[in-house]
């Protein structure tokens, strides 16, 4: 006689079973109606799937970080959405410059979230819109569950660090609004705007109030163009629940009081003219003596990994921190000069008021001591972040300088060329003759300013930077440029570099050369 226990068994047997089925199971409408190149997608129970996009970031090192600002320039709204700077990092390699996380390219919808429940449900159109009506706390066990199943069914596809698999959470606010603003796809000039670049109405993006969109219903997943991340219903449809809880904004900061949950993007019922990535709403975890939960009230996942991966990343974490705040001095003479001597135990002087506190033996004064040491040390860090984005921001500055000069230089080059044509078939009292000749000459004087200013970026770049920084941001530019596919300037900010480089190394101004290169580059 079989029991009640061996029945369940052989009930949870044939679930997993079932489970272990491959992701064509289910139509792809249902998991993945649009395609796209860089899709990232991993089975679920029942033979269903889930699609992620790679949200890919700059990395020099195991403590380095992006920078970028989140927020927005709504006044009416400043209180919580005031723009202020925020860092990203990723989680896994996708090469020796680039990390990533993984993030939803769609929001959860009815299939995959009953997929992780007690019994496999057929596929039906209706289960392509977003699972909603879920508490925080249902949110982040859906995730658990989902994990799990992929940690014991499917771990060979996960992504790692190290040794250590990914694991599914909610999304951190920063990590989604760097996704929904279309991260490195989208150019620093338009990341900051009120949503990320459209080139169509909105409409054909978002689904927001109103007949000619959502008309008060949610819509199935994916029936809209993505982000340039390829993220769809980023905006509108549901609103996402994230991980942390809610803060108000102190400008250049959060404050220190923790609320409710946050709720992100808009939903169904959002006005178009309030649709903004800004958007970040505090949502009470209880209402009436019940969990919350809302009609307009999805989620999507990111996939990411403990930080202290291994103990060589940890290894690796622990000597990258001894290093922050680092005030070792190392004189920077100007080109072709010596080096000054520095007076003996000022090499570092984070590292002498160590030792000054440890050598205290009133015990306030070894605390005041340490304080100010640590102190210092920030200061010191923030002073070489600020360092370091201005060395980036100079170099992006020579690239197009040193782009548009060569094509401001490829014109001259030509237009001297037809005006020599031109003086031999007409003579050099022609009148056209002399109206392009006094155009040259307009166009010489400013090739030879721009080419001027072009100098003087080298040279002061060259003063006020050091080697080893430019050379670190010069690795991160290029792989921002890579990323965002400017692929036309890489050459530019590459020979930019190089005359910075040889003019650091040997201060001789070639400004001849230095134009020659950029008009090498120029292709047309």
């Amino acid at each position: 006689m079989i029991t009640a226990l061996q029945r369940r068994l052989i009930g949870s047997l044939f679930l997993i079973a079932a489970s272990l089925n491959a992701a064509a199971d289910w139509p792809e409408s249902l998991f993945n109606p649009q395609p796209a190149e860089g899709d990232v997608i991993f089975p679920m129970p029942c033979g269903g799937a889930m699609v992620f996009r790679k949200a890919l970031i700059p990395n020099q090192g195991p403590l380095d970080d992006y920078g970028i600002v989140v927020g927005g320039d709504d006044a009416d709204h400043a209180y919580a959405e005031h723009p202020r700077p925020a860092q990203i990092a990723g989680s896994f390699d996708q090469d020796a410059k680039t990390r990533f996380y993984l993030i939803g390219k769609y929001e959860v919808n009815r299939a995959q979230y009953a997929a992780l429940g007690s019994q496999c449900q057929p596929p039906a159109d209706d289960q392509r819109l977003p699972q909603t009506n879920v508490t925080w706390l249902e949110a982040m066990a859906f995730a658990d569950r989902y994990s799990q199943w992929l940690l014991k069914n499917a771990a060979d596809k996960l992504p790692k660090d190290g040794q250590q698999p990914g694991f599914l959470r909610l999304p951190t606010e920063v990590e989604w609004e760097f996704a929904a603003r279309g991260g490195l796809a989208v150019p620093v000039a338009q990341f900051r705007e009120r949503t990320f670049p459209m080139d169509d109405e909105m409409v054909r993006y978002v689904w927001f109030e109103g007949t000619e969109s959502a008309n008060g219903k949610p819509q199935p997943i994916g029936m809209l163009r993505p982000n340039p991340l390829g993220l769809h219903d980023v905006l509108g449809n549901a609103d996402e629940m994230v991980f942390e809880p809610y803060r108000l904004n102190r400008l250049d900061r959060l404050h220190g009081q923790a609320g409710g949950f946050v709720v992100r993007g808009g939903n169904y019922f959002t006005p178009q003219a309030e649709v903004r990535t800004a958007q970040r709403i505090e949502v009470p975890f209880y209402v009436k003596g019940e969990p919350r939960r809302a009609e307009t009230t999805g989620f999507r996942l990111v996939m990411t990994v403990p930080v202290e991966s291994s103990r060589e990343k940890l290894r690796s974490l622990r000597e990258s921190w001894d290093k922050l705040g680092s005030a070792a001095i190392a004189p920077k003479a100007s080109p072709g000069q010596p080096k000054s001597i520095e007076p003996e135990g000022l090499d570092d002087p984070v590292a002498e008021l160590g030792v000054i506190s440890d050598a205290a033996q009133d015990a306030n004064m070894k605390n005041r001591l340490r304080n100010v040491q640590n102190r210092l040390k920030v200061t010191i860090q923030e002073r070489d972040d600020q360092r370091k984005l201005a060395a980036k921001a100079a170099l992006r500055l020579g690239a197009f300088l040193c782009q548009k000069m060569g094509a401001d230089g490829k014109w001259v080059d030509a237009t001297e060329t037809l005006l020599k044509q031109r003086e031999a078939a007409f003579g050099a009292d022609d009148p056209g003759v002399k109206s392009r000749r006094e155009q040259l000459k307009g166009d010489r004087a400013a090739l030879t300013e721009n080419l001027l200013y072009y100098s003087e970026t080298i040279l002061g770049s060259a003063a006020i930077y050091d080697g080893p920084v430019l050379g670190e941001q010069f690795e991160v530019l290029k792989t921002e440029l890579e990323l965002k596919n400017y692929q036309a300037l890489l050459g530019y900010a590459d020979t930019y570099y190089r005359q910075l480089a040889a003019y650091r190394d040997k201060p001789v101004v070639r400004q001849r050369a230095w134009l020659d290169e950029c008009k090498a580059l120029n292709k047309k």
